[in-house]
């Protein structure tokens, strides 16, 4: 069994310790899931569904918080705080979501909110986000039926309207396809809205 850093993942709670329990990591060996997110009655041979991420010493460790987003999707968070490497977005966890320099399209402000894509940096192992986010729009076109709700961001405003990217369900636990699309504003004679 392989674990998905940055997605949910159904494990068992194989021991209990005085700091939590610890489930079945498989090859990644046993992860911790510290007391405060352990649910009441929890006990060995359960199976909990929990998101994984790298705790401040890069081990992986699990939630029952729900992330505002989870790796391979895009979200819109708030700046908590900047350093000399980057961006730290508050994305709903104890430890916040690093956006390097180099992926930032211009440079984030504290406050602020900014649309970004969750993805696993190839070099570190570790979860991270991109505010460049047309390097992660799929080229497919999805199959949209004539008044299908659809779930949206509004990425930026254009000439020829505002960019839009289709997300799923907020629990987003199976693979979606992403695309960008314009709304353009009807002619005033015709209609007055979007």
């Amino acid at each position: 069994m392989n674990v998905k850093l940055g997605k949910y993942n159904q494990l068992e709670v194989v021991k209990e310790v005085d700091f939590g329990v610890y489930l079945d990591g498989g090859d990644d060996g046993e992860i911790l899931l510290p007391t405060r997110y352990v649910p009441e009655g929890c006990k060995p041979g359960d199976v909990l569904n929990v998101f994984l991420y790298l705790d401040n010493e890069e081990r992986l460790i699990a939630t029952t918080l729900q992330p505002l987003v989870q790796v391979d999707e895009f979200a819109c968070l708030e700046v908590a705080w900047i350093n000399e490497f980057g961006a730290f977005l508050n994305w709903g966890l104890m430890k916040d979501l690093f956006v390097p320099f180099r992926e930032q399209k211009m440079k984030m402000q504290k406050g602020r909110k900014y649309i970004i894509h969750a993805h696993i940096d190839e070099d570190s192992y570790r979860i991270m986000a991109s505010a460049k986010v047309e390097h992660y729009l799929s080229k497919e076109h999805p199959d949209y039926r004539l008044g299908q709700e659809v779930d949206i961001l509004i990425w930026q405003k254009t000439d020829l309207g505002l960019s839009l990217i289709h997300i799923s369900e907020p629990t987003r636990r199976t693979p979606i396809s992403y695309a960008v699309f314009c709304l353009k504003k009807k002619h005033p004679a015709i209609a007055t809205d979007f």
